[in-house]
């Protein structure tokens, strides 16, 4: 007698007289004088299968995600908007003979709003490495377009500033970028430009309380 693996019980009559169910014997019942006894298959592997059949087992595979379904995606989305962002930003400066790039700007950015903002405040507000950070703030040092002067009460911390060539850069950086910016909003309405900001604003409102949950 054969045994195939399957999932439903095989019946296998017998003449033998019923006996009590055990171990692997389950649900006995006599019918018309002969026992029939569910005999429940003991697994096997593929390498073990009788009458040399391999057993392959069935893998059930997640339905994966199409490209258009990704692309829809708002992290996606986001990615997506940053780099073009960036990219079209850095090219228009270049194409002004500007030494500018989308990192720097953001950088001088925040130090004209935060005077005296040290490397390592800075690398968190940016959540960078201070080592990363650094290596901003080398190069527009070099160039001169900040200073980074000792703290009187602590002389290892350097506060960095803006001088007035920084900010000329600056300055000329933000209508090259304002330039971007605005193509980008070129479909929208007023309403719908107030709306967007809306939705930005409170997308970083949650994401900035469930880190402060988080610290604490």
């Amino acid at each position: 007698m054969t045994w195939q693996r399957e999932q439903t019980h095989e019946t296998v009559q017998s003449t033998e007289p019923v006996r009590p169910a055990s171990g692997r014997e389950a649900g006995s019942r006599r019918t018309n004088g002969v026992a029939q006894r569910r005999v429940v298959g003991k697994p096997m592997s593929a390498s073990k299968a009788k009458g040399g059949a391999a057993v392959k087992a069935t893998q059930v595979k997640p339905e994966a995600v199409g490209p258009a379904a990704k692309r829809d995606h708002e992290g996606y989305l986001v990615k997506e908007l940053q780099h073009l962002l960036r990219a079209q930003i850095e090219a228009r400066m270049r194409a002004r003979g500007l030494w500018l790039s989308f990192p720097h700007s953001a950088v001088l950015m925040t130090l004209s709003e935060e005077p005296g903002l040290s490397g390592a405040q800075l690398s968190r507000r940016f959540s960078v490495t201070a080592q990363t950070m650094n290596g901003l703030l080398v190069p527009l040092e070099t160039k001169g377009l900040i200073e980074r002067i000792p703290d009187p009460e602590n002389a290892r911390i350097l506060k960095c500033y803006l001088n007035r060539k920084g900010v000329d850069l600056m300055q000329r950086g933000m209508l090259e970028a304002g330039a971007v910016f605005e193509q980008m909003l070129s479909s929208l309405s007023e309403r719908e430009r107030g709306e967007f900001r809306g939705i930005l604003r409170r997308c970083i409102e949650a994401l900035q309380s469930r880190s402060e949950s988080r610290a604490k």
